[in-house]
């Protein structure tokens, strides 16, 4: 089984969610959506280190800022618990290499009209009280079927050689989720940068590619759709030399 590493905290250092190998936790998924007609949902939570943890789990307000690095409340607008929303158990341990699920269901007599949006907060504690704590920030999505969103990909700059800045802007609609490449005239793939979520409408968020491969001519950066969003182009901009 394949496990993806969640936002990362270490409340020791610094109160910055960022993603990171170093933690003993991971999840997978990394993200939840819940529709009409799917209303649970489960992550696996994974003690991928050597030592006993102590698991808790709650929800928690999660702001991004227009870094595209997530924050916690009060930085920016905060998100909010959904009402109804269950999540269990609250408390577990797990020993090294062991996986236990967390479960999240949406009853069914909770309407759903738009989206909404919570982050469930998964704290991890060594059994012998050595060590940092590590906390696990995913977001749970409570989506409508249809709700079509505008992106635009406001503004495209080179930041030398070895990187590109590039400006997103959302309007309207669902939070999109997915990837941005950079890719030459001949399709040739120059850099990439994955986990893009645009959470706040109605608000720029720069992300700054990594290039593996430069290039003197043209090149063209795509916001492309990812798990929901799965063959969804959501924008496209030329890159000139």
């Amino acid at each position: 089984m394949r496990y993806f590493t969640g936002f990362t905290l270490c409340l020791a250092a610094v109160l910055l969610f960022a993603r990171t190998g170093l933690t003993d936790v991971t999840t997978n998924p990394s993200r939840l959506v819940l529709t009409q007609e799917v209303r649970a949902g489960e992550i696996q939570v994974h003690n991928s280190g050597h030592h006993t943890l102590t698991i808790s789990t709650g929800w928690t307000a999660i702001a991004q800022g227009n870094d595209g690095l997530l924050y916690p409340a009060p930085y920016g607008p905060a998100t909010v618990p959904i009402a109804g929303l269950q999540m269990w158990p609250n408390a577990f341990t797990l020993k090294p290499d062991e996986t236990r699920a967390v479960y999240v269901v949406l009853p069914p007599e909770n309407p759903i009209k738009s989206e909404q949006l919570t982050h469930i907060r998964i704290d991890a504690d060594r059994v012998n009280g050595k060590g940092p704590r590590w906390g696990l920030s995913l977001p749970v999505f409570v989506r409508a079927k249809y709700m079509p969103m505008t992106v635009q990909i406001t503004e495209v700059r080179r930041a030398g050689p070895q990187s590109v800045f590039v400006t997103l802007f959302r309007h309207g609609g669902a939070t999109p989720y997915g990837k941005l490449v950079i890719s030459d005239e001949r399709g040739r793939t120059l850099g990439e940068l994955g986990n893009i979520t645009l959470y706040a409408d109605k608000q720029d968020v720069r992300y700054e590619i990594p290039l593996e491969h430069s290039t003197p001519g043209t090149s063209f950066i795509s916001y492309l759709g990812s798990g929901e969003f799965e063959n969804q182009v959501f924008d496209i901009q030329e890159i000139k030399p």
